[in-house]
């Protein structure tokens, strides 16, 4: 297994944490990956799927309010700090600053929404994009903010010590769990006087899922311009299940060059399939050339 290195990137006084896996002494000859992960994650989600991509250059960014990204005290100021176009914009920055040449983009739930912000404004200058068990469709248009804060907004835990945070993420992950998973749940954890927090608080958390909420998601889909991919989760409560075959009829009007694929897993499908998820980031990668020609026909 070939651990990540460390890196960081100051933007605007906010110290910008990610992972870089090297590729092997010979790399393919395919773009480098940029992985952004969901709410109440951190860079360490993607490890998984990494060690499937040995080929390639791959960075998972802490995004902020996550992981070691912007932590006190220098953390961003509330509310703008955290708005969606300064998500976009830190991810821009690490494409450029690590020299990332038309980088494959891939995200998962809340990440794929600002993936996909990301890859719309990019353009071709991004080389495909990996849309992983996001909201497909526009929040706005499926239920008020109201109602959206009540679904989207549960308590965040406490934890009284690490061990207990690792038991309740055996039970999160029942069936992915393994020893290789305590990285990803010691990132997502700060210390608060004796007990264990997420990095995640519930105000940095509710200007996220606005800046989610009011993302104009199928106008985004129709901006692509780069081969695309949609892989969902068949397993999860009915309504949730019903909102992604809802989302995958409208890509399939809306933008039909995008692949659609189901996992028969749970939401989290790079733990449960990591192979699968490399292998599906791969081929869009190395099928990106002859695919961005097909497009621009």
């Amino acid at each position: 297994m070939r651990d990540p290195a460390d890196g960081w990137l100051e933007r605007d006084g906010i110290s910008l944490h990610y992972l870089e896996w090297a590729p092997d002494p010979e790399p393919r000859p395919a773009p480098p990956i940029l992985l952004l992960h969901g709410l109440s994650s951190n860079a360490h989600y993607w490890d998984r799927v990494a060690q499937h991509l040995s080929g390639r250059r791959v960075i998972a960014l802490d995004q902020r309010g996550h992981g070691l990204t912007g932590r006190p005290p220098r953390a961003p100021h509330l509310p703008d700090g955290f708005a969606m176009e300064q998500l976009v914009a830190d991810a821009a920055y690490a494409i450029d600053r690590l020299a990332l040449e038309r980088p494959l983009i891939a995200g998962h739930s809340w990440g794929a929404t600002v993936g996909l912000e990301l890859a719309a404004h990019l353009g071709d200058a991004a080389s495909g994009f990996v849309f992983i068990d996001g909201p497909v469709q526009s929040a706005a248009n499926l239920f008020s903010w109201e109602d959206a804060q009540r679904y989207m907004q549960p308590p965040l835990p406490r934890y009284s010590s690490f061990a207990q945070a690792l038991e309740d993420g055996r039970r999160d992950f029942n069936g992915a769990w393994a020893d290789d998973l305590e990285p990803f749940v010691m990132s997502r954890l700060m210390q608060d006087g004796s007990a264990f927090v997420l990095t995640l608080t519930a105000p940095v958390r509710l200007e996220l899922l606005r800046g989610l909420y009011e993302s104009p998601v199928e106008q985004l889909w129709a901006m692509l311009a780069v081969p695309a991919a949609a892989l969902l989760a068949r397993q999860g409560p009915a309504a949730i299940t019903a909102r992604r075959e809802g989302g995958a009829r409208m890509l399939a009007q809306v933008v039909p060059h995008v692949d659609v694929k189901w996992f028969d897993t749970p939401h989290d499908i790079p733990l449960y399939e990591p192979q699968a998820i490399a292998a599906e980031i791969a081929r869009l990668g190395e099928s990106e050339p002859a695919a961005a020609q097909e497009l621009q026909q």
